[in-house]
């Protein structure tokens, strides 16, 4: 008989795989809080790269602030806050060495970008409640050690206090409020890159925001400048502000589109 070979089976161009979704997890022992030190290494690296670029005339913490205070907030969104605490803190220290030019102090530099990945870390869609709690905590304090700092002990008027540090009340009122770091956290896990970008800039005006209030207090009470620099700020602040928040939109917009369409395995801390 003649040998008959059997035509294929027809393939379904319209096959979509079915059944129950796999969860991933990392197996190496090698990470901080959840997220793989390669993750941590690399966008410390980022960081300290970003230092190098100077764009602030305000004064501080003694120096030009660099651009990569506007992703100090995204390395905790990226990879969660206390391994993107360590990833900022880690990448602003190098930033002290390779880039004094925007140093500053260096200890306060390096706890103030450690604190906005905290800060980031707090606004999520839900859970972490203990988190907010505490950086809620810590924000109420840092102005009422700053208000009575400034207009008992120093006689700066209580408005001008206020107009000064309008931008940080604002980004303190976002941390604070439960409904609103809700709301960013929401935005910045939407599928839609405009509502993320949206969320990158609230979030890092919040995170980022926070984070230059704590550092100008512990500034204060080194420097003690005069009322005119409060002056100063309620002009500057804003518009920098600002810039800072565009940075990390711009860049974290384009960051999180990146690594969701490599698909890459999340930390299990991330909320991107």
């Amino acid at each position: 008989m003649p040998h008959v070979t059997p035509s294929p089976e027809p393939v379904d161009e319209l096959f979509v795989p079915r059944g129950v979704e796999r969860k991933v997890v990392f197996l190496e022992s090698a990470s901080i809080g959840g997220a793989p030190v390669a993750y941590v290494i690399v966008l410390a690296t980022v960081a300290a790269v970003l230092c190098f670029i100077p764009f602030s005339v305000a004064l501080a913490s003694g120096s030009s602030f660099p651009m990569s205070q506007g992703v100090y907030p995204l390395l905790g969104w990226l990879l969660g806050p206390l391994a993107g605490a360590v990833a900022g803190g880690v990448g602003a220290m190098v930033g002290v060495f390779l880039a004094p030019h925007t140093a500053g102090i260096p200890w306060i530099t390096v706890l103030g970008a450690a604190s906005a990945a905290a800060f980031a870390g707090a606004l999520v869609a839900r859970g972490r409640h203990r988190l907010w709690a505490l950086m809620s905590a810590l924000v109420i304090v840092e102005w009422v050690l700053f208000f009575i700092h400034a207009t008992r002990n120093n006689g700066v008027a209580v408005h001008v206090f206020f107009l000064g540090y309008a931008v940080h009340l604002s980004a303190a009122l976002l941390l604070i409020v439960p409904p609103a770091r809700r709301v960013i956290g929401r935005l910045l896990v939407s599928p839609d890159l405009k509502r993320v970008a949206i969320g990158l800039f609230l979030g890092t005006w919040c995170a980022a925001g926070n984070m230059m209030f704590g550092v100008s207090l512990v500034s204060y009470w080194l420097v003690n400048w005069p009322e005119e620099v409060f002056y100063f700020f309620i002009g500057v602040i804003p518009i920098e502000h600002s810039v800072r928040c565009a940075v990390g939109a711009v860049i974290g917009t384009g960051v999180i589109a990146g690594l969701r369409a490599m698909a890459l395995v999340k930390p299990p801390e991330a909320r991107f």
